[in-house]
């Protein structure tokens, strides 16, 4: 597995960083390989199977999706891996130099969830200052229209942060017709999108596949909750200066 010291490099594009700024969202196909994502898959599935953080709820997982967050804290393999080198490229090109990890989690959707995740912003689920962070959703198997892909509506993150309701299955920022258009992603590909990009996924229609994303998101060094003051602490420093600092594996106890 690559790590945060090693090649291969990424350098994005002004096509790329002009997309980014002003629909919200960028594409990258195939930034790992089968293999790697294979590898990574396989110590999610393990995570997934043994325990659940968020929610403990038999029927949001059945209907909707199952999340297992903070992943970095309970693998030395993840925690190198949210640090490598192209997430550096890709992050401290949009973010800035100094970098950590916001959050991360991953999402399975079953061939069972037969309903929508639904529209919302990632700052839906709690303010951040800075309000600008990165989500990084990552494709560690095949995400398509059949089996519940992500959804984005392209330059909604101009509207800043759109008040949230909360419902039984998520926060929800939208209720009107806009259907907003689909990101399939090939396995090892990834859509990185501003946290207040409208996004949502839609059921699983497939009869045997569970959609299995891995969402990594990245702050600004320092970023902060404004209602308490509390910089967050969900994982370790990504960059400093534009380059790859992770060194040690830090764990922690609880989820």
């Amino acid at each position: 597995m690559t790590t945060s010291g090693a090649e291969p490099k990424i350098k994005l594009t002004e096509e790329q960083l002009t997309h980014y700024q002003e629909e919200g969202y960028i594409v990258l196909e195939n930034l790992f390989s089968g293999e790697e994502m294979d590898a990574i898959r396989s110590i999610i599935d393990e995570i997934d199977q043994s325990k659940n953080c968020m929610p403990d709820n038999q029927d949001f997982k059945k209907e909707v999706a199952n999340f297992t967050v903070n992943l970095n804290f309970r693998s030395p393999e993840l925690q190198r891996f949210i640090a490598d080198q192209r997430l550096v490229d890709i992050t401290t090109a949009i973010l800035g130099p100094d970098t950590k990890l916001y959050w991360d989690q991953s999402v399975y959707k079953r061939p069972e969830a037969s309903r929508d995740f639904p529209w919302h912003q990632d700052n839906g689920y709690g303010p951040t200052e800075p309000v600008h962070y990165i989500t990084c959703w990552l494709a560690l198997e095949d995400a398509t229209i059949e089996n519940g892909c992500v959804w984005v509506q392209p330059g909604t993150h101009k509207k800043g942060f759109v008040p949230h309701i909360r419902t039984d299955i998520g926060y929800i920022c939208y209720y009107g017709d806009i259907e907003g258009i689909p990101v399939e992603l090939k396995k090892g590909s990834m859509v990185a999108f501003n946290s207040l990009l409208f996004h949502r996924s839609t059921p699983n229609r497939s009869k045997t596949q569970t959609r299995k994303g891995y969402v990594i998101q990245y702050s600004v060094d320092g970023a902060y909750n404004p209602e308490t003051g509390e910089v967050f602490r969900n994982g370790p420093l990504i960059a400093k200066d534009g380059k790859a600092v992770y060194k040690d594996f830090v764990p922690r106890e609880n989820c």
